[in-house]
């Protein structure tokens, strides 16, 4: 036991040089794996980000192509149905068609990216 005492008193300086040399390569190294990890994550989410970006393109691209012009049929039934309303009636008709939409086209792309 006393010879440990002696060692550790006489290399006390050169072991606590190496104690922190030590320390500062296993944070060094932790930090790089880190980092190479926040690389990876980086490059999965531009990917997903990528690829949800493209999927709503073509959605909206279909959207035009899809609403065309309406049939006969259906705009009478449009009229028929707008006729007894108040133009605040027809604004709040609207808006809830608007988000309906809204949140089917996000449905589906939610449905598509984790399908």
């Amino acid at each position: 036991m006393e010879k440990w005492i002696s060692i550790l008193q006489t290399y006390n300086e050169v072991l606590t040089v190496a104690s922190i040399v030590a320390v500062g390569l296993i944070l060094a190294i932790t930090l790089l794996r880190i980092l190479r990890q926040i690389k990876r994550l980086n490059r999965s989410l531009s990917g997903i980000t990528q690829n949800v970006q493209a999927y709503f393109d073509v959605i909206m691209q279909e959207e035009p192509e899809a609403q065309g012009e309406p049939e006969a049929a259906e705009v009478a039934k449009m009229q028929g149905d707008l006729q007894g309303r108040s133009p605040e009636d027809e604004s709040l008709l609207e808006q809830e068609q608007r988000k309906q939409e809204e949140e089917e086209v996000f449905n589906a792309v939610l449905q598509e990216y984790f399908s």
